[in-house]
């Protein structure tokens, strides 16, 4: 027993290990669920499939069984992906399997098993179930499969000594999976969460003034030349007073779209605060050709706060650089931003 015991914490190390990596790795498309993109319920069916493939290497040998804890990672792709996880998965063990034992009778029973667990699948597909209750409902089917396969093929002495604990250890297993899954999940969706909330505008959508100074920090270490450009909304606090703050943060959102989508390729657009935004060019540009562009499609680009349209202008002061700190290229840039003002607004000027 403490063999098999031994097999089992071994095959509950494995799905941890290759469970938290996959859901690190697929953090960005958290969360994972039936109605996720099909890219997203393919590669983790090929994870939980390899995790199955490992676990059968790992597994502890009766006759001419291989007992161990597939059902976890099947339940898991069930559970998560739906029925293409379980479909991947399932292949995944298919090819695994026949590599290690070819077309032998105990393959063809997983075979059927695994049909069994598929067309459970579609069926549990069809109904609203909360995913722990979905993810317990196919270890037990998977239990009771495995139950019926081995009731009467062998005695009741190493039915003890062996099942029992395997039930019990699967039981066990699946819960500390399911619990760690969840709980891992959770922690990962809450860091890029705090992650995302930490370095964009929530009212722009831009890279917010933390991650815009980041980023031309990034530029001053380089080495590499590099521009600046500071723009300012002309007029925002008489937009503010005439049609009322829901506006402004509509115009400002407006301002951002469009810097964002007239931004030359190579270059970061990200809201420094207030009404100001910051765009950052690695490399030597037509600096001026850039500004006075972007000043010519803010004009032109209407912008409508219900059925008024509102004139929006900018103000750009610009600065180039190849050596000089981020910072005294910063206040280069904004004293041409007021050089622009002071020429009467809706321009660019270059220091």
């Amino acid at each position: 027993m403490g063999s098999v015991i031994n097999h089992f914490f071994i095959n509950i190390s494995i799905i941890f290990l290759l469970m938290s990596l996959t859901l690190y790795v697929m953090r960005s498309v958290l969360p994972i669920q039936p109605t996720s993109p099909l890219f997203v319920r393919f590669w983790f069916g090929v994870s939980n499939g390899m995790t199955a493939i490992l676990l059968a290497i790992n597994s502890f040998e009766l006759g001419e069984a291989r007992i161990d804890l597939r059902l976890i990672p099947i339940a898991l792709a069930a559970a998560y992906a739906g029925p293409f996880g379980v479909l991947v998965t399932l292949a995944m063990i298919f090819i695994g399997r026949m590599t290690l034992d070819g077309m032998s009778a105990p393959f063809i029973d997983s075979i059927i098993l695994f049909v069994v667990l598929f067309l459970f699948s579609l069926m549990l597909a069809r109904l609203t179930i909360h995913r722990r209750r979905l993810y317990a409902a196919y270890i037990a089917i998977g239990s009771l499969l495995v139950l019926i396969r081995v009731t009467g093929s062998i005695d009741s002495h190493i039915f003890v000594k062996v099942f029992i604990p395997y039930f019990i250890m699967l039981s066990l297993g699946a819960w500390l999976c399911y619990c760690g899954a969840k709980k891992l999940e959770t922690h990962l969706w809450m860091f890029l969460l705090h992650t995302h909330r930490a370095t964009v505008d929530e009212l722009t959508g831009l890279a917010n003034r933390y991650r815009t100074l980041e980023h031309m920090n990034e530029f001053e270490t380089s080495g590499q030349p590099w521009s600046l450009l500071v723009i300012d909304v002309d007029h925002f606090k008489q937009l503010n007073d005439t049609y009322g703050h829901r506006a402004g943060d509509d115009a400002l959102r407006h301002i951002g779209q469009t810097l964002q989508h007239h931004c030359p390729s190579d270059g970061f657009v990200g809201r420094y605060g207030g009404e100001e935004f910051i765009l950052v060019m690695e490399g030597t540009v037509d600096l001026k050709s850039v500004a006075e562009n972007l000043v010519q499609k803010v004009r032109s680009t209407p912008f409508l706060f219900g059925e008024t349209e509102i004139p929006m202008t900018v103000s750009i002061g610009a600065a180039m650089t190849s050596h000089e700190p981020s910072m005294v290229v910063f206040e280069r840039a904004d004293g041409a931003l007021y050089q622009a003002k002071r020429n009467g607004r809706n321009q660019a000027y270059l220091a």
